[in-house]
């Protein structure tokens, strides 16, 4: 029997399925709304108002476990290799890496910024497209940029948490 913290999977499955729809149905949503002034008053803006408060819920709860888990069972995410975005390492020098799921997790977690990509028209209403960006700041004073694929995210979760 394993020790220490053991995660409801069938709670993270759903979490999964709540972060994917909140971006995959973001175009869909964003058609529904309509586009005079005062878009405060029109209820489909009102009900995606929640989104970002959300979205930083489920982000939190997802990498919080999958740290937790990774550690239980010895940073195995580590040696798997499922790329789920790309980090900048250091803003200020070219060039980037694969991030894995660990690393996404830790990102997630030391965030001070997080920028979701959109998609904007003066046809359509924005919506969100399925990458995030996560800004923060590792010692010493070095300022890192990673992007999140969320799709790939979920996917390298789903295969990885899930199994253990």
């Amino acid at each position: 029997m394993k020790e220490g913290h053991l995660p409801n999977t069938g709670t993270l499955t759903i979490e999964l399925h709540r972060l994917l729809t909140m971006f995959l149905a973001s175009k869909p949503l964003a058609d529904l709304r309509t586009m005079y002034p005062g878009e405060g008053h029109d209820p489909i803006y009102r009900i995606q108002e929640v989104e970002e408060d959300e979205l930083t819920r489920l982000l939190l709860t997802l990498a919080i476990t999958a740290r937790v888990v990774d550690d239980r069972e010895g940073r195995l995410f580590d040696l798997i290799g499922l790329a789920c975005g790309s980090l900048q390492a250091d803003v200020s020098r070219p060039g980037t890496i694969e991030l894995g799921l660990r690393d996404a997790c830790n990102k997630i977690i030391h965030a001070r910024k997080i920028r979701i990509e959109l998609a904007e028209s003066e046809k359509t209403q924005p919506y969100w497209l399925p990458w995030i960006n996560l800004y923060g700041q590792s010692k010493p004073a070095t300022e890192w940029h990673a992007r999140l694929d969320v799709v790939e995210f979920a996917k390298a979760y789903m295969l990885l948490v899930m199994e253990f």
